[in-house]
């Protein structure tokens, strides 16, 4: 009866054991976000109201509606966006992303140009 009842103990802490094993192990990161691309992320649900930057003027949304009012010539665009002192970079050149870099910048637009013409824009 001892030798089982300590084949039991074994067996139920080999198990114990590997439950905390697998859980240390899981690819959650205890946010809910997924990597998965075909899976929205709460960033894609959010309204237009919640991804609007508070650090962004309302000086600055009037330049850029003012900008892609209708598409102008790139260097055009820029020569405006440098003699307001902001900075630009290109972020889709006929519908090819670019490579751009991560980090926020509430005086740079990135713009986004089809045939020669900037079409869109975006602060940060």
């Amino acid at each position: 009866m001892i030798a089982n009842t300590s084949r039991v103990v074994t067996v139920l802490a080999a198990i114990g054991l590997g439950a905390l094993v697998l859980a240390g192990c899981s690819s959650e990161t205890g946010d809910s976000t997924s990597t998965d691309p075909s899976t929205p992320s709460q960033e894609t649900s959010q309204t237009p109201e919640e991804e609007t930057d508070m650090n962004i003027t309302p000086e600055q949304v009037a330049f850029l509606d003012e900008l892609i009012a209708e598409p102008m010539p790139q260097d055009e665009a820029t020569a405006m966006i440098e003699q307001a002192d902001y900075v630009w970079r290109l972020g889709t050149i006929d519908g090819q992303p670019q490579a751009v870099t991560m980090d926020y910048r509430n005086d740079r637009l990135t713009l986004t140009v089809q045939d020669g013409l900037v079409t869109d824009g975006m602060w940060g």
